[in-house]
């Protein structure tokens, strides 16, 4: 729907929001727009940026939340230099490809700081993507072993204490995965050279495939694109209502510019797809003290869900962002990012 334009159902909504009777969207506290197809968020707190270490680049991750003891567990790929020594520190991500390593960390809180505790998987392993069973309780780790693939599973029965060996579940790359309660999951991934409505700015296209079970490897993908539009590095969750949500990043490669790039398409079943909200969140970051910084690109990005199924925080990697994050460079304080091509790991809570 359109500015002065009435909704019909909860699907002009974004199915983020309920139709009321008088033909208005009132939006989940996570979304915003007329048609609630717009992310809400909260301003980030520069001192819980999420994951920004002092060594190492890192381009996104994945969390989840210990049922044991409460923390917060994120995953991250953690790009090393390509030649390792003591006064080389975040190189940026040039070496994406053959020197990205799956690190852990913790936090009690949902934002940060992130505190690193060791390495999960070495290079080259990227793309992670964790998750707990509704069946089992068990966590799913799904990673890349490859710059292009193929995607890998492991399992922890003991909430991260110990992985079982990494299984290979598909040859395809960018995996977003979503648990279903029968103990299938449905694998969405990024597809190359699919035949994407013009007009386009690239070949990249979203598709799904489904595994019968965690010890199975998937079921071959008809290769064609579940969404109208060019895309990659999909993440799709279920919200309270039972809906569906892919967030997903809508100007991959070759389109420029990227400052528009976050993508939101929903879904009653997890099959059918809406039209894409191409712009659901940007580059732009709004800090609490009043400030902002806008950045070249934000991709990777993955939703964290609160106990209530209610989004939480966004996490997404960002790069080509402002060398002071937001400080006047004269009194910028002191933080390790480098600017350029250096990355690092953003969390943002989302609105209230």
């Amino acid at each position: 729907i359109t500015n002065g334009k009435r909704c019909n159902s909860d699907w002009d909504c974004s199915l983020a929001g309920i139709c009321t009777p008088q033909g208005q969207c009132q939006c989940d506290p996570w979304a915003e727009g007329v048609d609630c197809s717009y992310l809400k968020f909260q301003p980030v707190d520069k001192n819980r940026l999420g994951y920004l270490d002092e060594r190492h680049t890192s381009w996104g991750g994945s969390i989840v939340q210990s049922a044991t003891t409460g923390l917060y567990h994120m995953f991250i790929s953690e790009i090393l230099c390509k030649v390792d020594t003591s006064n080389r520190k975040r190189c940026g991500l040039s070496a994406w490809q053959t020197h990205s390593r799956i690190v852990e960390a913790t936090s009690t809180e949902v934002d940060g700081p992130y505190k690193r505790l060791k390495q999960v998987l070495p290079p080259e392993h990227h793309n992670p993507s964790v998750h707990i069973s509704p069946t089992t309780g068990h966590w799913h780790l799904f990673t890349i072993g490859g710059s292009t693939g193929p995607i890998e599973r492991m399992v922890s029965t003991d909430e991260g204490k110990t992985w079982g060996n990494a299984i290979t579940i598909s040859p395809e790359q960018n995996p977003g995965p979503l648990l279903m309660p029968d103990g299938s999951t449905r694998l969405f991934f990024r597809g190359d050279g699919m035949d994407i409505p013009s007009p386009t700015c690239s070949d990249e296209g979203i598709s799904m495939q489904v595994c019968p079970s965690e010890n199975e490897p998937c079921h071959p993908s008809n290769g064609l694109p579940i969404i109208s539009h060019t895309g990659e590095d999909p993440s799709v969750f279920v919200d309270h209502r039972g809906n569906y949500h892919m967030l997903f990043n809508a100007l991959p490669y070759k389109c420029v510019p990227k400052f528009e790039q976050g993508g939101h398409a929903w879904s009653k079943d997890g099959i059918e797809w809406s039209t894409p909200r191409v712009g659901a969140f940007d580059t732009t970051i709004q800090f609490t003290d009043g400030s902002s910084m806008k950045c070249e690109r934000r991709e990777r990005p993955q939703m964290v869900l609160g106990k209530d199924g209610m989004p939480l925080a966004l996490i997404s990697a960002v790069t080509g962002c402002p060398k002071a994050l937001g400080e006047e460079e004269s009194i910028r304080k002191s933080n390790p990012y480098k600017g350029g091509d250096d990355a690092f790991t953003l969390i943002q809570k989302m609105g209230i």
